[in-house]
């Protein structure tokens, strides 16, 4: 069988590329988005060239769209093993996980210790904004995207805190930027954003049209929509960031939760490629060919999909292998059922989200046969004289796993 190759690649095999385009854009089965852009050349848009995205679902396309839905329900098969505690944990970790990630895709360092401390409704951090709407994806408490003013009103969701500390980045039109902004790699010039806030506007109404589509599957829809929206670039920071969140939020509603949440995991192993599908894609010698990006980012996806896979794989044997140890002592150390009950839990937040250890008040949520915080702290007490679990801090009063436990399970 051929192989599908890139136009440009065509074009420097001397092969008639303008013809090769025509049958392409006019394939019965080829999706015309009708999102036009100016193709880039050495960071500068070319303007006598203007293109519409368009995108032929070859079979790598489709093969890859089928193992993606595949994983996720071999994701959720593993997720359906696992006890509350452990799920709520993980969860919260992996979204910890996608965060810094995301942040450092740009740039940005961040600690998961930062992201935990953010997600304390009591504090207002730098990183708030982006954790809250991280959670909404967690929680299903996602929006329909219906106008620009939305786009702008998640925007500052996210980062108005961010805008504060860094007031050069604040937007200065009705929507936003006014200003030019070119992306460099800190050489040159990689890409220029659209050229003006009428421009942004008339370019993300066309997004969100295209968002609402019917007619194109989700998963290639979402991957151009990811590619459009990093080309308009409507703000002066923040973009992919945004751009990722996006993404995400669209891949947790089709797909799964953990699919969402591990997508700037598996790019940030592999920035370079991550960069090169933009830049590829946007190349006047490739007509507005989206494809091969698709192709990239559905890669991507299942990336993520395989590193969660093996994660909960090897989280939930080592579960199970807790689980038996709690059994084995349970007599020597004369446990109760519900002290049994209450270790376990902690070993779960150990061995899912260990920088995270869980406070007195959560616990009760997971403990069954106990409403009192006095009656639970009876038995924490008990389980710290024992050895089996320890006192992080006093205000709020935090506790994990033992030296002792850690030991079995490290």
């Amino acid at each position: 069988m051929a192989q599908y190759e890139s136009l440009e690649k065509l074009h420097f095999k001397g092969e008639n590329v303008v013809e090769e385009y025509q049958k392409r854009i006019e394939n019965c089965c080829t999706y015309n988005t009708e999102l036009k852009i100016y193709p880039i050349l050495r960071g500068e848009r070319v303007v006598k060239e203007q293109y519409s995205l368009f995108c032929l679902p070859i079979n790598e396309i489709n093969l890859l769209q089928e193992k993606i839905f595949l994983n996720s329900k071999e994701i959720m098969e593993l997720d359906s093993e696992l006890p509350a505690a452990a799920k709520f944990a993980c969860i919260n970790d992996i979204m910890t996980n996608e965060i810094t990630k995301t942040n450092g895709i740009e740039g940005v360092h961040s600690t998961k210790k930062e992201i935990y401390e953010s997600m304390d409704q009591k504090k207002t951090t730098r990183y708030s904004g982006i954790v809250n709407k991280y959670t909404q994806i967690i929680l299903n408490n996602v929006e329909n995207i219906d106008s620009p003013e939305q786009i702008r009103k998640m925007y500052d969701d996210i980062f108005l805190e961010d805008i504060l500390k860094n007031p050069e980045n604040k937007l200065d039109g009705t929507l936003f930027r006014k200003g030019r902004i070119n992306v460099s790699n800190g050489a040159s010039n990689m890409h220029s954003g659209d050229p003006s806030e009428n421009t942004i506007i008339e370019h993300i109404s066309d997004l969100i049209k295209f968002m609402n589509r019917k007619d194109i599957p989700s998963l290639l829809k979402a991957s151009i929509v990811h590619y459009y929206f990093e080309y308009i670039h409507p703000f002066y920071d923040g973009n992919g960031r945004f751009g990722r969140f996006l993404f995400s939020m669209y891949l947790a509603r089709k797909v799964d939760i953990y699919t969402g949440l591990s997508l700037s995991y598996s790019i940030f192993e592999d920035r370079k490629k991550y960069a090169e599908l933009f830049l590829n894609t946007s190349k006047v010698k490739n007509y507005g060919e989206v494809t091969f990006f698709v192709i990239g980012m559905l890669n991507f996806i299942v990336n993520g999909q395989e590193s969660i896979i093996q994660m909960l794989k090897d989280k939930i044997l080592k579960l199970n292998y807790a689980e038996k140890y709690i059994d084995s002592i349970e007599t020597s150390y004369s446990l109760s059922e519900i002290e049994c009950n209450i270790l376990f839990i902690y070993i779960q937040n150990y061995i899912f989200a260990k920088e995270n250890p869980l406070p007195d008040k959560e616990l009760l949520k997971y403990v069954k046969g106990i409403k009192s915080i006095q009656t639970l702290r009876r038995h924490l007490d008990n389980l710290t004289t024992l050895d089996l679990i320890t006192l992080v801090s006093k205000k709020p009063l935090i506790r994990t796993i033992s030296n002792t436990i850690k030991e079995v399970l490290d």
